[in-house]
């Protein structure tokens, strides 16, 4: 049946599809806003993207000219690393259908793949990537004209190699976050690897203590034996051999040159191999929902277990009520798979055990502990308000179970203020531990302010969410 239909009749009506989409957008009750902030937007965005594309040409010019054509690997490199950090920061505009309906229609899988590969064509990072390369091959061909047969392939090659890469990545991604322990573990990594790039450039920029340029000097000579250490797995890579290739041309060894292209191509086949492998799982129908079905002797036994604990439940939970308990639980694995929460939580820890330390006479004064104190509470300031938002559409479940709202209320607060002790309790420990002891009294006032802070916030934090929502309900009417 896919066969009989034309491949162009297909890839035609879903652009017709893409297009009617983008149009219809206007035509909504908020068609004049959404226009006004593409017109805003997109300059904007074109701004932003002449940065890199006047940088890389002029970077590659610089190099060729200077007689120095190694240095364009490191400009390939610089627009490889672009290009990934705009696909993490910046992600494509938000389709209004889901692709993966496709497969219901009589679709053959070769055209699935190129559908879903031209979908993201004009994503922010394959733009912005393409166009330095361009501009990249430009200077270096403006620089030495000889260099135009290879560096603009090598330039392409690498724009196909890179966009095929990003859409592996990042489908790879989606299944292996399919499951909730995958996404825990790759929140635990993200943390950690923001908060080992904050303490690698304190240390690296001895941030808070004066260093003088023979220090600076060192630091940087120190910064190029690494990158010559990693120089030989680098030159391998796809960056690098279009950087080699730019200088065996520039050797007028043409024949390498074109060897280190074709392995570019070599490993954007590979990318796309890579991706075609997960797309064909997609095409086969694969179900990426966390559902298990349970056995029926599993629910048997589990249900067995309640019953025989059941007794001394009251026993277990410190003096509180099974509700309470039970809610308190349900709040604890909220702040656990709460991505935003656990970071708000942990991230100004770190942060304040890093920048401790380098504070100078300030931190001697005793006057750090209350200013971290400050700092740590905003990361779990929100969770004294708008106790429900984690709920979501969940909140209906409260009205169906038997339990008191005061109860749930109860659990979240002590949730909240427990947090903030174990928080101050953990602050004062990395004083101590960096900056010395604080003085008693400052100590004292520092703990009675963030009691008042918290009840304070627990208070007239939610009144004041409410207020801001109707105020900005009252402009939009």
């Amino acid at each position: 049946m896919a066969d009989s239909i034309s491949a162009s009749s297909q890839f035609g009506a879903v652009a017709y599809l893409r297009w009617r989409l983008f149009v219809n957008a206007f035509r909504r009750k908020e068609g004049a806003a959404e226009m006004a902030a593409r017109l805003i937007v997109y300059p904007v965005g074109l701004l932003f993207l002449l940065g890199p594309m006047a940088g890389a040409g002029f970077g590659s010019y610089a190099a060729i000219d200077n007689q120095r054509p190694d240095l364009m690997a490191v400009v390939f490199w610089a627009i490889f690393v672009l290009q990934i950090l705009v696909s993490v920061n910046l992600s494509p505009a938000a389709q209004s259908f889901d692709p993966e309906t496709l497969i219901r229609f009589p679709l053959s899988f070769p055209r699935y793949l190129t559908i879903r590969l031209f979908l993201g064509l004009l994503s922010p990072s394959t733009i912005a990537g393409s166009c330095s390369l361009f501009t990249a091959a430009l200077g270096a061909s403006i620089a030495q004209p000889a260099l135009a047969p290879i560096v603009f392939p090598a330039a392409f090659a690498l724009a196909l190699n890179n966009m095929f890469f990003v859409r592996m990545i990042f489908a790879w991604i989606d299944r292996w976050l399919s499951t909730r322990r995958a996404r825990e573990l790759f929140t635990g990594v993200v943390i950690l690897f923001g908060i080992g790039i904050q303490y690698l450039n304190v240390t690296f920029n001895n941030i808070g203590h004066r260093s003088s340029r023979a220090a600076q000097a060192a630091k940087v000579a120190a910064a190029g034996r690494y990158y010559h250490r990693f120089e030989p797995v680098f030159k391998v890579l796809p960056p690098g051999l279009a950087g080699d290739a730019v200088l065996k041309q520039s050797h007028h060894a043409t024949w390498m040159a074109v060897g280190e292209i074709g392995g570019i191509l070599g490993f954007a086949v590979l990318f796309l191999g890579i991706f075609a492998a997960r797309m064909r799982r997609e095409y086969a129908g694969e179900n990426l929902s966390e559902a298990r079905v349970t056995p029926r002797k599993a629910v048997a036994a589990r249900a067995g277990t309640v019953k025989v604990g059941a007794r001394t439940e009251e026993e277990n939970h410190f003096g509180l009520s099974p509700f309470i308990a039970a809610s308190l639980q349900k709040e604890s694995i909220y702040l656990r798979r709460n991505i935003s929460q656990f970071y708000g939580f942990l991230a100004p820890l770190a942060m304040v055990l890093i920048f401790a330390g380098r504070t100078g006479s300030f931190g001697r004064t005793g006057f750090i502990f209350p200013s971290a104190v400050a700092y740590s509470f905003l990361g779990i300031a929100a969770l004294a308000y708008n106790v429900l938002g984690v709920d979501a559409s969940g909140i209906q479940s409260y009205l169906l179970a038997p339990i008191r709202m005061r109860d749930v209320f109860l659990a979240k607060n002590l949730l909240g203020f427990g947090l903030s002790a174990i928080q101050l309790g953990l602050v004062y420990a990395v004083v101590v531990f960096t900056s010395g002891r604080p003085p008693l009294l400052l100590t004292i006032a520092t703990i009675l302010w963030l009691l008042f802070a918290t009840f304070t916030n627990a208070a007239i934090g939610n009144i004041y969410g409410r207020l801001r929502r109707r105020r900005r309900w009252i402009r939009t009417r």
